[in-house]
């Protein structure tokens, strides 16, 4: 039970991160409420901007919501971005 979240502020981190993925999800796959679908992610990656991260992984999902249309272009700062977001996974691995 060590994964259990056992303060609200791990409770919450968490609903919002699988409210956030049940969305991508839903958005892979729904055409006709996509725009609602894109509302609510939106306001919940909002919502997860303003939580506290409860880990080093936390904050990599923050970075990666901020920087999301920022990470696959040809520019030197996308380039950057992609190089700080391994170095922080390998570091949270190891």
């Amino acid at each position: 039970m060590a994964d259990t979240p056992t303060s609200s502020a791990p409770i919450v981190w968490a609903s919002t991160t699988a409210d956030i993925d049940a969305l991508h999800q839903q958005l892979g796959s729904e055409t006709a409420n996509r725009r609602a679908l894109e509302d609510q992610l939106a306001a919940s990656e909002e919502d997860l901007l303003g939580l506290q991260a409860p880990d080093v992984s936390g904050v990599i999902r923050k970075l990666e919501v901020l920087w999301e249309q920022q990470l696959h272009g040809m520019d030197q700062a996308s380039g950057w971005k992609l190089q700080i977001l391994d170095d922080l996974r390998r570091h949270t691995t190891a």
